[in-house]
């Protein structure tokens, strides 16, 4: 339909074609016309010549924008391919029921067909398929001569969802079941008493403020 709105849509089978690792949705937003990145982090991008902070994030009507923080554009959960059936990127004007600023990102989600279809998803992200970072082989153990390991993790990513009539031509349902399993394991360093602070030795200075270093000093 016309629309005296200008933007971008994504229509359901755009959503689901084009990569996106986060496997949330809103990250589409930053190869559309209208998205300026900045250098300066997701705060500082602009939309449509604002803040992408203030945009407002729609969902079926409803704004899902949580704007305690500057993250830019974002919305209180993660909405996963498989939920939406359309994605608008209104520049100017918005529309007059929703309102709400001059650029808006509105999601409509998906809804049932006459038909029962279903889909299932599982993304498995882990450290034994990830190349090392350019820092950790840059960085070299004095000792065994080897350059540093990643953290380890393992993250498990899946989505089951379903659709269908419940009366042809009429009345529909679609749900989708989504789920997180992420372990992770991190080399920490931690601070430890000298040998003579063990011991029960303290030497203290006059005048000298030890701060955040302690006060165990040999």
């Amino acid at each position: 339909t016309s629309s005296p709105s200008i933007g971008e849509v994504l229509n359901e089978q755009r959503v689901v074609d084009l990569p996106i690792t986060s496997n949330n949705v809103l990250d589409l937003v930053r190869i559309l016309p209208g998205y300026r990145e900045s250098p300066g982090g997701n705060a500082f991008d602009t939309f449509a010549g604002q803040a992408s902070s203030t945009v407002n994030t729609v969902r079926d009507g409803l704004s899902v924008t949580d704007g305690r923080f500057n993250n830019g554009i974002f919305s209180t959960t993660t909405i996963n391919p498989d939920l939406v059936g359309e994605v608008r990127l209104v520049l100017t004007p918005v529309d007059a029921e929703l309102g709400r600023g001059n650029a808006q990102v509105q999601i409509f989600t998906r809804s049932g067909t006459n038909q029962f279809r279903g889909a299932a998803v599982w993304n498995v992200r882990n450290t034994a398929m990830d190349p090392n970072t350019w820092l950790n082989n840059h960085t070299i153990d004095p000792i065994s001569g080897k350059t540093a390991t990643r953290n380890w993790s393992n993250n498990h990513h899946y989505t089951a969802s379903y659709g269908g009539p419940i009366q042809k031509n009429k009345t529909f349902f679609y749900t989708l079941w989504e789920q997180n399993i992420h372990k992770e394991r991190a080399l920490v360093d931690g601070g430890v008493l000298s040998d003579t602070a063990r011991l029960g030795i303290m030497r203290y200075f006059d005048g000298w403020n030890p701060q955040r270093f302690g006060v165990a000093n040999t």
